[in-house]
This record gives structure tokens, C-alpha cells and sequence, in this order.
């Protein structure tokens, strides 16, 4: 079955929406400049920087080479008569190198500190992309009239942006509204734990959950004095999901069944009567294989997901509900069949837990061994208490474990996390930017500040291997 998603369920409703819209198309008609083309600053993905300043830029541009953070630009010539228009005359001192389009990723990624200049719909997920003023076609609520790198365009000529052609899929870690997080749930405020971060996830056009805790009202009250690893949630808990805006369920984990079956099919009927949308798990084996296919702005992505590691009794069988169990030769096998009907596979694991950022072989292989073999755009771990790193199997993005979204975990290395924001564009997958958050008091994640997050995103990139980035140079 194919779900259309035109907007986030739940937030609106549906005349109000279709209302706004209308005013909002005949003012954007009567008011709106000319298109424009956008274009993007791009560094290769193992880039910590996150933003320059047009000062920045415009400097360098005039020749100015110090206090910034790349050393030379590459770019089409067609690109370059446009920022001339934009920038004003290059000087002969900006290191500025022109070259064919597909030469500037390869060359970027082998050259250090070069970047790149691309228009928008050129991107591919193994640039990073660069905001400018902390702006660019990745910022929420994005404007190009107020984006430096937008190119004016004769009248009848179509902008390189439409964001009705766009499409952004954040994915998330582990999700377990138990033990200390239920506590603090219960005592500081139903929705507290998601106050800093709840606009930023919601604001995705699909928000993915991995929860591994489901809901029964026989769940005993939130208790920090209780350290079995045994979940379950209260159905009072759903309020969080409602509030960070969530849109599909992923029910690969092993903790779904911790209370026996009613609570796994009670929380499949919260979720069918709240409008969200579940896989990786379900009422049979077949059923919880079966792909979700989502259409939005004709952009056809394909959710499937999987629990490879047990144990037995969790995985859903024609007998019985829960998770679905790894087969990735049936799984390459549907990745590649949903390819050829044009639809974009994501993949989730929900795979070995380790106590470190460094992703051992045992659980690299089935992500390498997937990506290698049938391609998915994307394949994210679910599973990871810990952060981990990244990686590119050609353009196939690896995010190897993201770490926890709403979870107890307090030690050093389980306080910091990722939650990934995707973007699809007429069809194709784009890329992505990585979202930064840290536990504090059990059980409220926050942002990381900027020197917090530059010297996380140096701790990841340093345990990634890139050796398969460019598989045809092997």
C-alpha cells in the first residue's frame, strides 16, 4: 500500500490548510520577484565546519585569503559567470579552478580544503552542504530571496528549487519512554524530556520513531530505582510522539514484546487511529517485512527495516506478531525490485549494541554487505545506545548507529546523539545534514552548542573509513 504524505497529520486541519494555501498561492503570485537559481557551497561530507559568514565569502572572492575555512573553490564556468554577476569581478588572487561537472565531487574530496559551488539540484549525498549566514536550501523555512548564492532569472525561466518538488525524512535513534525518562515524565512534565527539540523534529515532512517500548495500561509508574530491561509505556507517554510530530513507527526493536503481545497490538492500534504508519515489525512475518511505500511531493521513498539480532522470540512469525527478522537476500531482492518501479529504498537495522563509537566488523558487514549488493539510498542503525559514525558505499550514505532519541542513558559516551534530516528532490536523494543533541537530567535532550558539537562531529569523522566513497576508483 502506498501512503501519501501531503502534510503533517494531526497539526492542521485539513480545510484550514487547503485555506492557507490558497491565500497563500494568490499573495505569492501578486507579490513574489522573478525565479532564481540556487546555488549551494559545498565541502566533502567528513567537513566539520557548518557555516561561513558572506563577509567570509566576499572576501575571499576579492582575494582575501585568510580566516577561512577552505582554500580553493572549484566550479563549472557556467557557474562562474553567474557568482560574477552575484559577487561583483574575481580577483586573480581567489583561488578559483574551473572544471566539467562531474569532476568537481571527486576532486573536492581528494584535494584538501576544496570546495565547491554547484547549483542545487546537482547535489549528491556525499557533498556537505555549506550555509552561508547560517542559510542555505537545507534550513528549515528556507527562502531564496533571502540566500546570497540565489541568481536572479529572465521571466518564464523555472527556478532550480520548487520546494514543492522537495522532501525531507528525518530519522532517528532509539526511542524506549521508560525506567528514569518515565520518571521524569511523570514528575517534571509530560513534555518536558521533548521541549528543545520538538519543533526541529516536527518540522520534517516525515518523522521516523524507532520505539521500542510499547504502550499498555497495565505499565507500572516510571520508577529510577528500576534497572531491569523490561519496557513498556503508558499510553499517557503518546502525547510525545504527537508533539515531536511523528509520522511512521519502526518496531525492529527487541523490547517490543517485553510485556507479551497485547501491548505490541494495543500500540498498533494507537498508531493506525493517530494516522502513523509502522514497518520493521508487525502482526506476521510477511507483514512486518513488507515495505512502506511513501509518496510525497513525487518523491516515492521505501521504508524496510529489520531486527538481526534477536533474540527468537521477538521476531514476528506466522503465528505471532513483532519484529522483522533480517533476510537480506529477500531484502536486496525487494530493494532492487523497488528501484526498478522508481521508488527510493531506506533501510533501518536494528543491529549489535557496543559500549564505543568504533563500529566493530560483526556489525558493519550487514550494512556494508546491503549497500554493497542492492544500493538502498540509505542505510541508518536504529539500535545504537552510542553514537557512530558514517560512511559511503558510492553514493549509498551508511549512518552506522545515530544513538538515542528519548532514553535514560547518562554516561559520556550515551549523552550525545544524532537525529538525520534527509532531502529528496524530484525524485532523487539528495543528501543530508546531521542534527546534534546531548541527554541532560535522564531524560531532556538539547542541542549542542558549537564548540560541543565541532568537537563531536571530530570524535565521529575520526572513526570513519571513506575507502568506498568512490568505488570505481578501486
Amino acid at each position: 500500500m502506498v501512503y501519501f504524505f501531503d502534510m503533517k497529520h494531526k497539526r492542521f486541519g485539513i480545510a484550514l490548510i487547503h485555506a492557507l494555501s490558497a491565500i497563500f498561492l494568490l499573495l505569492s503570485v501578486s507579490i513574489c520577484s522573478a525565479a532564481e537559481k540556487v546555488y549551494v557551497l559545498a565541502a566533502p561530507y567528513p567537513t566539520v565546519t557548518d557555516s561561513i559568514s558572506t563577509t567570509q565569502l566576499r572576501r575571499f572572492w576579492k582575494g582575501f585569503l585568510y580566516n577561512i575555512s577552505f582554500d580553493e573553490l572549484v566550479m563549472t564556468p557556467d557557474t562562474l559567470n553567474d557568482l560574477i554577476d552575484l559577487l561583483g569581478p574575481l580577483s586573480g588572487r581567489s583561488p578559483v579552478r574551473l572544471m566539467q561537472a562531474d569532476s568537481l565531487l571527486q576532486t573536492a574530496w581528494e584535494e584538501e580544503s576544496t570546495w565547491a559551488v554547484i547549483p542545487f539540484e546537482q547535489l549528491d549525498p556525499r557533498w556537505k552542504v555549506i550555509a552561508i549566514e547560517g542559510i542555505s536550501p537545507y534550513s528549515l523555512n528556507f527562502d531564496p530571496e533571502n540566500y546570497v548564492l540565489s541568481f536572479p532569472l529572465p521571466d518564464g525561466v523555472p527556478s532550480n528549487y520548487d520546494p514543492e518538488k522537495l522532501t525531507t525524512l528525518t530519522l532517528t535513534g532509539t526511542t524506549a519512554m521508560a525506567r528514569n525518562l518515565a520518571y521524569h515524565i511523570e514528575t517534571d512534565g509530560l513534555l518536558v524530556p521533548v521541549e528543545n527539540i520538538a519543533a526541529t523534529l516536527a518540522a520534517s515532512d516525515i518523522t521516523h520513531i524507532s520505539n521500542e517500548a510499547s504502550f499498555t495500561p497495565e505499565c507500572p509508574p516510571g520508577d529510577p530505582l528500576r534497572r531491569e530491561a523490561r519496557f513498556c509505556s503508558s499510553p499517557s507517554y503518546f502525547a510525545l510522539l504527537d508533539a515531536v510530530g511523528a509520522d511512521v513507527v519502526e518496531l525492529t526493536g527487541n523490547h517490543n514484546l517485553d510485556w507479551g503481545y497485547d501491548p505490541f497490538l494495543f500500540s498498533l492500534d494507537l498508531y493506525e487511529k493517530a494516522g502513523m504508519k509502522v514497518y520493521g515489525g508487525g502482526l506476521t512475518q510477511e507483514e512486518a517485512q513488507a515495505p512502506l511505500l511513501i509518496e510525497h511531493h513525487g518523491n516515492r521513498i521505501a521504508l524496510l527495516g529489520c531486527n538481526a539480532i534477536g533474540p527468537d522470540g521477538i521476531w514476528a512469525t506466522d503465528e505471532h506478531p513483532g519484529a522483522a527478522s533480517c533476510d537480506l537476500q529477500k531484502m536486496a531482492e525487494q530493494i532492487r525490485e523497488l528501484k526498478a518501479d522508481g521508488w527510493l529504498p531506506v533501510v533501518t537495522f536494528q543491529h549489535l549494541e557496543y559500549t564505543w563509537y568504533d563500529v566493530p566488523p560483526v556489525q558493519s558487514h550487514d550494512f556494508l554487505e546491503i549497500a554493497r549488493e542492492a544500493a538502498p539510498v540509505i542505510v541508518s542503525g536504529s539500535q545504537a545506545h552510542i553514537p557512530q559514525g558514517m560512511t559511503f558505499v558510492g553514493d549509498t550514505f551508511i549512518h552506522y548507529g545515530l544513538g538515542n532519541l528519548l532514553f535514560d542513558q547518562m554516561t559520556d559516551v550515551e549523552r550525545t546523539s544524532f537525529f538525520d534530516r534527509h532531502y529528496f528532490y524530484d525524485g532523487r536523494y539528495l543528501g543530508n545534514q546531521l542534527e546534534t543533541i546531548i541527554l541532560e537530567n535522564y531524560s531532556r535532550p538539547r542541542f549542542l552548542t558549537p564548540e560541543e558539537r565541532e568537537a563531536f562531529l571530530n570524535l565521529i569523522f575520526n572513526t570513519c573509513s571513506w575507502q568506498e566513497t568512490f568505488p570505481e576508483k578501486q
